[in-house]
């Protein structure tokens, strides 16, 4: 029988989880965030940011799959990989599968989370040696700024929207990011729950329409993240995003090409969604 529980407390969502938890591994607060390790009985391992489940060893292969490799498949020749966020290296482990990637630029701004995932979380942190890869720990928002590109595909794997994440939300940081992408870029990031957050997904989805040629919304079903129906929208200035733009070669738990396809919203759905048409 376990006896410790772990209630994660979500500002950004109006319920709580609270998870059985066999073990604390590691309880540490850096000059950004506390950090916490624990072992699960049901999860595995579990890192937690201020309180909020990021990811568990059970399920956080169907985010990070699905936030690199739809943007990864759909890009005709991904070379050059912008990741904002993401230290714990799991968005980078699928970034890195990709043989037509020969530079990859992850901008994390806690170092801590980087040094706690390389001690505790060895199948996701293992990127980080890829003579590819290139980290740099700073403030997203402030290397988007001063950055020089281009890229071919910008990837954010963000907290949710509050304290600093909002600023990787912002019209400014968008336009940003556009202006380091080259003719044909794409980029990403996730958008919270379609249940609990669908105003906001709606908003973030018209803000890129305005300095876009395309904008999408898809989904992955997400058993730790409330919410659960979890978003993704994505951008690009060229080539369409719905469907793989080059074969399939890397190897994968949960993505292919069927569920590329059928992860995205349908255009009704979408369009109910963005006009406010949602009555549930």
């Amino acid at each position: 029988m376990h006896d410790l529980v772990f209630l994660e407390r979500d500002p950004f969502s109006p319920i709580r989880y609270i998870y059985r938890v066999s073990g604390i591994l590691y309880c540490g607060k850096s000059k950004y965030q506390e950090i916490q390790v624990f072992e699960s009985p049901d999860f595995g391992k579990m890192l937690v940011l201020d309180g909020v489940v990021q990811l568990t060893e059970r399920d956080e292969f169907f985010y990070h799959e699905m936030l690199a490799h739809v943007i990864l498949h759909a890009h005709p020749n991904p070379r050059t990989v912008l990741i904002i966020g993401g230290g714990d290296g799991g968005t980078l482990r699928e970034v890195l599968k990709h043989n037509s990637v020969e530079r990859v630029q992850l901008v994390e701004i806690d170092r801590q989370v980087i040094e706690t995932s390389k001690r505790f979380f060895h199948e996701l942190a293992g990127g980080f040696s890829d003579p590819r890869v290139h980290v740099k720990c700073t403030d997203g928002t402030r290397y988007v700024r001063q950055a020089r590109g281009p890229f071919d595909v910008v990837i954010v794997d963000s907290t949710d929207p509050v304290g600093y994440g909002k600023r990787l939300f912002i019209d400014q940081f968008f336009a940003d990011i556009l202006s380091i992408l080259n003719e044909t870029g794409m980029f990403v990031i996730q958008t919270e729950s379609l249940h609990f957050h669908r105003k906001f997904v709606a908003d973030v989805q018209i803000r890129l329409g305005r300095l876009f040629k395309i904008v999408e919304l898809y989904c992955v079903s997400l058993a730790t993240y409330p919410g659960n129906w979890w978003t993704f929208s994505i951008a690009s200035t060229k080539y369409p995003v719905a469907a793989q733009n080059r074969k399939q070669e890397v190897i994968t738990k949960y993505y292919d090409e069927e569920i590329h396809k059928k992860a995205f919203v349908p255009s009704s759905l979408r369009r109910k969604l963005l006009d406010c048409n949602l009555d549930w």
